[in-house]
């Protein structure tokens, strides 16, 4: 990843801060960004929160974007550095673990789909997936209608969506001509 492709605002309102804050953001967050295209940028803020004659308090912001959905992390400590390397840490373990629940497999999912495939007979099939449809109705329907409200109201992948809508419509005729 260039240096172009991910950008840093920065909005730091103490003075007291050198360079190493800058670099210490930069260096971090560009580890965290390479050879990755969900990060596209962030936003770091410090201010002083507390001014007192025995103490300041300063409080880092960083807001990451980063697809599917952004993080903001917010740390306070009496050393602006310990703050932000504070803020950085939380924020790196909050990347890495929405990286490796991107990275799952939806288990519900494919359990689902290999159940439709190997474990449901045609009469499970129809009863578990055209739940509340009228038999009269569901042999009315074509192939790809069904196979379409599978997909679409059960999550069923197109080869899946394809087997249920077969062996409902199976199902339908045989029910619709026996009450016939």
């Amino acid at each position: 990843m260039g240096s172009s492709d991910f950008y840093i605002d920065y909005n730091i309102e103490v003075s007291e801060v050198g360079d190493e804050f800058k670099r210490e953001i930069e260096q971090r967050l560009g580890e965290l960004a390479a050879s990755h295209s969900d990060m596209v940028g962030a936003a770091v803020a410090l201010e002083k929160v507390a001014d007192t004659q025995t103490y300041d308090v300063y409080r880092v912001r960083i807001l990451l974007y980063k697809r599917p959905q952004d993080i903001v992390v917010t740390n306070e400590d009496s050393d602006p550095m310990v703050a932000l390397r504070e803020a950085l840490q939380t924020l790196e373990e909050q990347v890495r673990t929405s990286r490796e629940k991107l990275a799952e497999k939806e288990p519900h999912r494919d359990s689902q789909i290999q159940s439709v495939y190997y474990e449901l007979s045609a009469d499970e099939i129809y009863a578990t997936y055209a739940k509340g449809w009228q038999p009269e109705d569901v042999v009315r329907m074509d192939h790809t209608e069904i196979a379409s409200r599978l997909m679409v109201e059960q999550g069923l992948t197109q080869d899946a969506a394809d087997f249920a809508a077969d062996q409902i419509l199976l199902v339908a005729e045989r029910i619709n001509d026996q009450e016939g």
